[in-house]
């Protein structure tokens, strides 16, 4: 019985982190860490893979510019290269080279790079290699689905973007501009619709198509036969996608960017795992519009505790008060029997009138007695100027001569001037 050789591998045996799941390794992320288990910088390792296969090296070479990630030749040829140096199959699977029979490149590539700095916590925290995701390099993907928050794109310690892994040297997690661990930035809640993307996209990656390349036209003509009853016009205003775009799909052998799949998605009601596995048998369309839910802002009285009111005891309180001697505002009967003013003329209107109406009169027959004392004051006044055989006073004269207590009346240059006229 003769058994396979397997001879050793030129580089690391390293194994990609979260294979066949929605967390599968970017094979940006993998060559960053195959770079560092050989105490290497990131570029010296592509030259050196790309001297081993004797392809030519530019004067201006920046490791960062080869296609890692997205569907291209030259991204396969990498995952190629890589297979072989380590010994480690199917790296095309931390890639979208599966599926570039599927999708076409516009709308794929995110402006900057992004990451989870809840999922590069967590990887620290579990005492293993920070890893960068796949899903995380497409520009629908805006949310980790795994921690429920916003992916960031800059740095927390010095707020620059593209420090990820652009750089001569990488230690995936770390930014490459000063080095603070990006895991670190602040977090925001993702919405439904960015969790729903990421949660599509996330399933695509955990299973390769099983569509073949000249299976994709039939697709989409069953797809627009479910969706629009075959009326590709029809199918492109409900899903808001160009006309002559879809009619390349279906005419030139044209292929939906990402987008639009997650547009028909959403309206059909269908995974995209589906979709690229061709389940379309017991496909059924919602029945109602798609709508998410609506996410709300927690309520600033979450946690406080509701009471009910006595309300016969309240009116006693209430009664209480209107008994004292001195009369009060109903605002201190409020603080007092600790119930707002409106629910106080809503369920005990008359004691709440009664105490207002009470404050009021007292109020006024105060100012009557004040302005009483006026005019007595400034009759003495004029006597006592008069018994001096002055001609007159005044008001200016009498203002000044009395007491504080009867400066604070309203109008009192007024009231001193009615006063000297009502004791001429």
């Amino acid at each position: 019985m003769s058994t396979m050789n397997n001879p050793r591998s030129t580089l690391h045996a390293l194994m990609p982190m979260g294979q066949g799941t929605t967390e599968v390794e970017s094979l940006t992320s993998y060559f960053c860490r195959l770079a560092h288990s050989h105490g290497m910088t990131a570029r010296n390792l592509a030259a050196w893979t790309l001297e081993h296969y004797e392809q030519p090296i530019p004067d201006d070479f920046k490791w960062f510019r080869r296609s890692f990630g997205g569907m291209s030749t030259e991204t396969e040829q990498w995952a190629v290269w890589l297979a072989e140096l380590t010994g480690i199959a199917n790296l095309d699977h931390l890639t979208l080279v599966p599926w570039r029979h599927l999708i076409s490149n516009p709308g794929l590539t995110p402006a900057s790079d992004r990451w989870c700095p809840c999922c590069l916590t967590e990887d620290r925290a579990h005492q293993q290699s920070p890893y960068l995701r796949l899903c995380w390099d497409f520009a629908p993907v805006t949310a980790c689905l795994r921690h429920k928050v916003g992916l960031r794109s800059e740095c927390p310690h010095c707020g620059k973007s593209n420090v990820r892994n652009r750089a001569t040297t990488v230690v995936v997690g770390y930014c490459t501009s000063c080095g603070g661990f990006l895991g670190d930035a602040e977090t925001e809640a993702a919405t439904p619709q960015a969790l729903w993307s990421a949660r599509q996209v996330g399933q695509m990656l955990a299973k390769p198509p099983r569509i073949a390349s000249d299976g994709v036209t039939k697709l989409l003509e069953t797809i627009i036969e479910k969706m629009a009853d075959g009326n590709a016009a029809a199918f492109a205003q409900e899903l808001n996608l160009s006309k002559s775009g879809v009619w390349h799909w279906l005419r030139k052998g044209g292929l939906p960017t990402l987008p639009a799949w997650l547009s028909i998605a959403l309206h059909g009601g269908i995974s995209l795992e589906k979709l690229y596995a061709g389940e379309l048998a017991n496909w059924k369309l919602p029945t109602e519009p798609v709508q998410f839910a609506m996410q709300l802002s927690t309520s600033p009285r979450k946690g406080i505790q509701s009471r009910e009111l006595d309300w016969e005891a309240i009116r006693q309180q209430l009664h209480g008060i209107l008994a004292e001697e001195v009369p009060i505002t109903l605002a201190e009967a409020c603080q007092r029997t600790g119930v707002e003013h409106k629910l106080l003329y809503l369920r005990a209107n008359t004691e709440a009138r009664a105490i207002a109406d009470r404050y009021r009169r007292h109020q006024a027959a105060l100012k009557e007695a004040k302005e009483a004392r006026l005019q007595a004051e400034v009759g003495e006044l004029i006597r006592e100027r008069l018994d001096a055989e002055y001609e007159g006073i005044s008001a200016r004269e009498v203002w000044q001569q009395l007491d504080g207590d009867l400066k604070t009346i309203r109008h009192t240059y007024r009231q001193v001037a009615k006063a000297i006229a009502a004791n001429d």
